[in-house]
C-alpha cells in the first residue's frame, strides 16, 4: 500500500475494471428503473416500416430495370407513361401520395383516356402495359400481394390497315427540300434513309458516322441503340448513298458529335425534333389522308419490302423485331393486293 495515498498501487498492464461510484447512486438503480431503460432502448432502435407510395415503388422499379440493362428508349417510356399516370392521379385523386392505387383507380384512368382524352385503344394499351409491368415486377419481388391490374383487361384494338406513303407522296416530300442548303440536304437524307432502311427514329438518331459503310451501302445499329438490345445491319439504296456523299463532306468539317444526323450547329438531333421536322415537311407538301411521320416511313418500307420479296423472315431481321407477330401484319395484304395475286393465279397459276 502506498504511504502517500493509502491505496493499493495498480500494476502496469493490469486491467482495472472497478468504478468508484457512491452507494447512494447504486441504490437508485432498482429493477424497475433498469427494465424501463432497457425497454426504451429497444423502442428507439426499432425502425418503423416505410410507407409504400406510388413514387417509391416506381423509383425501386426504375432502378431495377436500369440495373438489368434496359434500353434508354424503354426507360424513357417508363418515365413518360408514369408521368401521364401521375398527372391523372393529381387531377382526380389529389396525387395518391400515401398509398398505391387499386383497380378502381386503374379503371377510372382507362375511362378518362377513352372519354376525356379520346385516345385510341392502341395508345391506351401502350400506357397500360408500361404501368402494369411495374406492378407485375412488384408482385414478383413480393413488395405487394396483388396487382391493381388484376381482372383489368386491355382494350380490344380493331385491326387497322397500315398507312403507307405512295410514290407520288414521296416525290412531293423531296420536292420540298432545298438541296443547296444544309437543312434541306439533311432533311432529304433523313427521309431517304428512313424509307430505305426502315429503322426506328430513335435508332436512326443514335447511328454514328463511323457505322455507315458507303461502299457497301449499309449501316450498323448498335445493340445499345436498338429497342430490342440486339445489333443488326441495315441497307440503303443509291439515292441515299449520293446524298450521304455530300452530307458527310459537311459533317467532316462541321460535325461536333459522332452522330450521323446533326443540326446546323454540328450537334446531335433528337427523335422528337426529327419527328416534328418530318411532320412539317408533310404539311409543306400539302399531303392529306396519310400521316407523315417516321413510323409511317417504317410501315412504308416494310410494306414495299414484303410486296417485292415476299420474305417475312429477312424483313424481321431488318426491322429488328424480336418475333414474327408484328411482321405477320405486313404479310396480311390489303384487298387490292389480294386481287392482284388472285389475277396472277387465274392467268395460268392454277393449272394441275
Amino acid at each position: 500500500m502506498s504511504t502517500s495515498t493509502g491505496k493499493t498501487p495498480h500494476k502496469r498492464g493490469q486491467r482495472k475494471n472497478n468504478l468508484d461510484i457512491p452507494q447512494r447512486f447504486l441504490d437508485r438503480l432498482t429493477p424497475t428503473v433498469l427494465e424501463t431503460t432497457h425497454s426504451s432502448t429497444l423502442k428507439a432502435d426499432k425502425t418503423l416500416p416505410e410507407t409504400l407510395t406510388l413514387d417509391r415503388l416506381f423509383y425501386r422499379y426504375y432502378s431495377a430495370r436500369q440495373a438489368a440493362g434496359a434500353a434508354e428508349r424503354t426507360l424513357e417510356d417508363y418515365r413518360k407513361h408514369m408521368n401521364l399516370f401521375r398527372r391523372f392521379l393529381a387531377s382526380e385523386y389529389n396525387g395518391l401520395d400515401n398509398f398505391v392505387p387499386n383497380r378502381d383507380v386503374i379503371r377510372s384512368w382507362i375511362s378518362s383516356m377513352l372519354t376525356v382524352q379520346k385516345l385510341k385503344p392502341s395508345t391506351i394499351n401502350i400506357r397500360l402495359r408500361t404501368v402494369k409491368a411495374m406492378f407485375n415486377w412488384a408482385m414478383s419481388e413480393r413488395i405487394i400481394k396483388e396487382s391493381p391490374f388484376e381482372n383489368v383487361e386491355l382494350l380490344k384494338v380493331p385491326e387497322e390497315d397500315f398507312q403507307v406513303i405512295s410514290k407520288a407522296h414521296e416525290r412531293k416530300l423531296f420536292n420540298c427540300c432545298e438541296l443547296t442548303t444544309f437543312t434541306g440536304l439533311r432533311d432529304a437524307l433523313l427521309m431517304s434513309f428512313l424509307l430505305d432502311t426502315g429503322v426506328r427514329i430513335g435508332e436512326c438518331m443514335r447511328i454514328f458516322v463511323e457505322e455507315v459503310d458507303l461502299q457497301n451501302r449499309s449501316a450498323s445499329v448498335r445493340a445499345e441503340s436498338a429497342k430490342t438490345r440486339k445489333a443488326r445491319t441495315v441497307y440503303f439504296g443509291a439515292r441515299t448513298q449520293e446524298l450521304l456523299v455530300i452530307y458527310l463532306a459537311w459533317h467532316e468539317k462541321n460535325g461536333q458529335a459522332p452522330n450521323l444526323f446533326l443540326n446546323e450547329f454540328g450537334q446531335p438531333l433528337d427523335k422528337n425534333w426529327a419527328t416534328r421536322c418530318i411532320s412539317f415537311i408533310g404539311k409543306k407538301a400539302k399531303i392529306s389522308g396519310v400521316r407523315i411521320s417516321p413510323h409511317t416511313f417504317r410501315h412504308t418500307f416494310a410494306t414495299r419490302y414484303i410486296k417485292a420479296t415476299g420474305d417475312p423472315f429477312s424483313l424481321r431481321r431488318l426491322l429488328g423485331h424480336s418475333s414474327m407477330e408484328m411482321v405477320n401484319r405486313y404479310v396480311n395484304q390489303d384487298v387490292a393486293d389480294v386481287r392482284e395475286q388472285y389475277e396472277k393465279f387465274m392467268n395460268g397459276g392454277n393449272e394441275l
